[in-house]
């Protein structure tokens, strides 16, 4: 028991120094985002998501148009077609609609200061 006692003060003596010599050294995090705010924050986050959404929502129109061609008349082709078509524009409303909330939703709170 005495054994195991010395060991773990052995054990937190090395950790105490270890983390002792990384407090000499200066670490500089830059900002990635280049935030100082809440609001930029959540204005770049939708943004990013317009930037992926709109390139993804306009892969998913080409694919239900491909859909359409190919169906020829084949009720249940025709109805993943319309499915796959309505699905990506809700979705593509979803992502606008949230950017369009969340730059409001900012706009707001600056007014309110």
């Amino acid at each position: 028991m005495r054994a195991i006692h010395n060991l773990s003060r052995a054990v937190y003596a090395i950790l105490a120094l270890g983390l002792g010599a990384l407090n000499a050294y200066a670490f500089d995090f830059e900002n990635p985002i280049k935030a100082n705010d809440f609001g930029t924050v959540v204005q770049a986050i939708a943004g990013l998501m317009l930037k992926i959404g709109i390139p993804v929502a306009t892969i998913f129109l080409l694919y239900a148009g491909f859909l359409f061609v190919t169906a020829r008349g084949d009720e249940t082709k025709l109805k993943t077609a319309k499915e796959v078509f309505w699905y990506t524009v809700i979705g593509t409303a979803i992502i606008v609609g949230a950017s369009v909330i969340a730059s409001a939703v900012v706009n707001f709170a600056k007014n309110l200061s």
